[in-house]
């Protein structure tokens, strides 16, 4: 984290955070929501290692390593492997990870699951986002909670000319890490870089527990910034 007495965005680390946050929700969505074929895995290993925003954590960091590390001759066993792994982890009643979902953490009965939902799609509602579900995908799925802090930054960077509009959006962001993925992400991506028996998924989830809390503390560090 930065600890100069610079303006945040005039840092390196700040641009290259502001600038990079959108492309690692995104990063840790498609990983995330569907098997990683080749057509995933192949364009992500191309763009990994030009993305500085990954070394921003320690996950990144060895993600790049990993990805770099995959010849073209081993390019497509790998994507087996790593498509096979999620599949370990995520598909069917025997998964490890068979509901990965806020509710499913954090509450313990029915009614405590459909408060839970409720708040996260009042949280939705209240910035007219609606998602595209391509799984039929619940509110509170962890995918989609990453793609709302995603079309949620897109929105802040759209109205930076517009400082009210911009807060706005900001403390929108910082509201749903502090209130809702902040609540049970860190033990999710605990206990999957934990299971995890391929570096892909190991590292998702170390980049998911980083990033996350990391990510909350930029913004605040931002709007400190911004209403200065």
């Amino acid at each position: 984290m930065t600890t100069t007495l610079e303006p945040l965005l005039d840092t390196v680390e700040g641009a290259q955070w502001l600038q990079g946050r959108g492309w690692a929700y995104q990063l840790l969505i498609d990983f995330l929501e569907s098997p990683p074929g080749l057509a995933q895995i192949a364009p992500w290993q191309r763009q990994a290692g030009l993305r500085e925003e990954l070394a921003l954590t320690a996950g990144g960091r060895r993600l790049q390593d990993y990805l770099a590390s995959i010849t073209p001759d081993r390019l497509l066993a790998a994507c087996r492997t790593e498509t096979e792994e999620y599949g370990r982890l995520f598909v069917g009643r025997n998964a490890v990870f068979p509901c990965v979902r806020e509710s499913a953490y954090r509450t313990e009965d029915a009614r405590g699951a459909r408060r839970c939902l409720r708040q996260i799609r009042e949280a939705y509602e209240d910035c007219g986002i609606v998602f595209n579900k391509l799984q039929s995908e619940t509110d509170d799925h962890l995918t989609i909670e990453l793609e709302f802090m995603a079309v949620a930054g897109e929105h802040m960077a759209l109205t930076a000319g517009l400082p009210e509009c911009r807060l706005t959006w900001l403390d929108t962001q910082v509201d749903f890490l502090e209130r809702h993925l902040l609540q049970w992400t860190p033990q999710f991506a605990k206990e999957l870089a934990a299971s995890a028996r391929t570096p892909l998924y190991r590292e998702i989830g170390g980049i998911l527990g980083e990033f996350i809390p990391y990510d909350l503390l930029m913004l605040k560090l931002l709007r400190i910034e911004l209403t200065k």
